[in-house]
């Protein structure tokens, strides 16, 4: 920050990191480095949720990667999660309540790479909704900390035997059947 010259490398970051430390520079001027300091903290964390949040994605699985749900949208439906699913991006799934199949909705969870406290209770939120609507739920793929998660939440107990698969493949074959 001492350095005036680094200033005019600022051009090559993005304009989220840029106001960050402008805005710590010119703060610390102003008032004073722990003010500046909170701040920047602040504007980092807001940034760096933003960033996670936009990383994450929600895609309807495609009939033509699984031909088993060739004719079955709207009575199976398979969405396939990638990020992470925390607070900042929790409308992910939100999305999916709107649209639920007629019978079996699986969710491939396979890479998610962390699910928080809120993210839990909207699975959850989920999972109850589609019991509700007597539509099967099957999680596909949970592995590491989402499915450490789970159990700690107490999702896993929740869930009948026959709905938790390894991989999207084996999800889709039960639904199948079902």
């Amino acid at each position: 920050m001492g350095e005036w010259k680094k200033f005019v490398d600022l051009k090559q970051f993005r304009l989220p990191y840029q106001l960050t430390i402008v805005s710590v520079f010119l703060l610390t001027v102003i008032l004073d480095l722990t003010v500046a300091v909170q701040v920047g903290l602040l504007f980092a964390f807001i940034t760096f949720i933003y960033r996670i949040s936009s990383l994450s994605r929600c895609e309807l699985a495609d009939a033509s990667n699984f031909s088993q749900l060739e004719n079955q949208q709207g009575r199976i439906d398979a969405y396939r999660i990638y990020g992470a699913i925390f607070f900042g991006a929790v409308k992910l799934l939100e999305k999916i309540e709107e649209k639920l199949p007629s019978q079996v909705l699986l969710i491939d969870l396979k890479n998610v790479i962390y699910v928080d406290t809120s993210g839990m209770e909207t699975i959850t939120g989920l999972a109850h909704l589609c019991k509700i609507r007597n539509i099967k739920l099957i999680i596909c793929g949970l592995e590491h900390q989402p499915y450490e998660m789970a159990q700690r939440s107490g999702f896993l107990q929740t869930l009948p035997s026959d709905c938790l698969y390894p991989d999207l493949l084996s999800g889709i074959a039960a639904a199948i059947q079902h």
